[in-house]
């Protein structure tokens, strides 16, 4: 019977709200929350599981160590040091705490000698990192060349595995000429790998340790060397969240959208009767209460079309300092402020591409946000004018209108899904 009445609801909404005030029942209620609740699921599962969050060694949170002259080593003709004045801004915007936040701090490696045709430096501590296929597929480096005022005739990059014996070996020279990092930031990407062909094998290494590194320098003649490093990390591993925090998906999502559900159904129904008060009209709590939660079978309607909308979603990659910004929209899809500027110019326009690619998905699932609650209002119309005939269509049609607006302003505001 109450598969009926949701049913009638949809198709003949008039007579179905007569027979459910007549004989109000919560089961039918109880149905419409539990399809709405694992539409929802499916929704973010399915919107979730083309994203892919780009990772990093050091993570964030500890970037800045390894531009941090003291986890370096050099040869005593060399001076290490933390310049505070001039270092590489990447601040970006942590939606978990609502703040900003530096990546690499306010510091960068400064390498100091004069009179010298070659400098050595050593990261001597990587952690082990992982760069094989399944493991971090780059190497980023911020570097700036202050004095001389020319690049490097040779710049000579290792990668040691487990012990000095063992490493890879690879020619920086033309990267760094082409960063254009003289007096400024330069941004090199160094591809890692086992399919990489540039890197020369020394001893037995194995891309699946990577535990230290080095980093030479050498001009055609003696000079007064000036060099700064703003950021060096390993990058190019994506995860997905589901993979990463299953349990915490499940768990967020259920409370956001039962608050969601039970908030529409308390809000709308409270909206009604204080309305029918208000005009002195003699009503009672129930039938109000019922025929508002049966109104709701439009979210079950919109959580469908919404899951058909996650289909047109391509895969989509969030670089390191743009994940960390994203947020939720009041619709329960990924969303990143247009106030929020990433200062990282490759960041910025791999950002854009995952925005612009979510234009047609953005665009259905707010379509439906406007269709779902017209549609919403128009089921309480027929609700309140079954409730009390003797009033206007036009009267009915306000009650509904400030009883939908009033609960999308509490869903807005102390739900944050609408």
């Amino acid at each position: 019977m109450f598969l009926n009445d949701i049913a009638e609801v949809l198709y003949a909404p008039k007579k179905a709200f007569k027979k459910i005030i007549a004989n109000p029942k919560y089961l039918g209620i109880i149905i419409i929350l539990i399809l709405f609740m694992g539409l929802q699921l499916g929704y973010e599962y399915s919107q979730f599981s083309k994203v892919h969050i780009e990772s990093t060694s050091p993570v964030a949170g500890a970037m800045q160590n390894y531009n941090n002259a003291t986890n370096w080593q050099t040869s005593s003709n060399v001076a290490l040091s933390n310049n505070f004045d001039d270092y590489f801004n990447n601040t970006i915007y942590l939606a978990d705490y609502g703040a900003y936040y530096s990546l690499f701090a306010n510091n960068s490696l400064q390498i100091q000698a004069n009179n010298t045709s070659s400098v050595l430096i050593a990261l001597t501590n990587t952690s082990n990192v992982d760069c094989t296929a399944e493991g971090f597929h780059n190497l980023s480096i911020a570097i700036k060349l202050i004095s001389p005022t020319i690049a490097p005739s040779n710049v000579t990059l290792i990668l040691y595995s487990l012990s000095d014996n063992n490493y890879y070996t690879y020619d920086l020279t033309s990267k760094l000429s082409n960063a254009d990092a003289v007096n400024q930031w330069g941004n090199l990407t160094v591809p890692l790998g086992p399919d990489v062909a540039d890197w020369k094998e020394t001893g037995h290494p194995s891309w699946q340790n990577i535990t230290s590194l080095t980093l030479q320098l050498n001009y055609p003649s003696n000079q007064d060397v000036t060099v700064r490093v703003g950021a060096l990390f390993f990058r190019g591993d994506y995860i997905q969240p589901l993979q990463e925090n299953a349990l915490g998906f499940i768990y967020t999502f259920i409370l956001e959208f039962s608050l969601q559900f039970l908030a529409s159904w308390l809000v709308l129904s409270a909206m009604v009767f204080v309305i029918f008060k208000a005009l002195k009209a003699n009503v009672v709590w129930k039938p109000i209460f019922v025929a508002a939660g049966f109104a709701l079978i439009v979210m079950v309607i919109r959580a469908v079309i919404n899951l058909a909308a996650t289909a047109t979603l391509p895969e989509l990659y969030f670089p390191y300092d743009g994940a960390l910004g994203v947020v939720y929209d009041p619709f329960g899809s990924l969303y990143t402020p247009a106030t929020i500027a990433l200062p990282v110019a490759e960041s910025a326009t791999a950002m854009s591409s995952v925005i612009a690619s979510m234009t047609v998905f953005k665009t259905m699932i707010a379509t439906m946000f406007v269709v779902s609650y017209v549609w919403l209002g128009g089921l309480t119309t027929l609700a309140v004018k079954e409730l009390k005939p003797e009033y206007t269509t036009i009267k009915c049609v306000m009650i509904a209108a400030l009883s939908v607006a009033v609960t999308i302003l509490v869903l807005w505001l102390f739900i944050g899904f609408v």
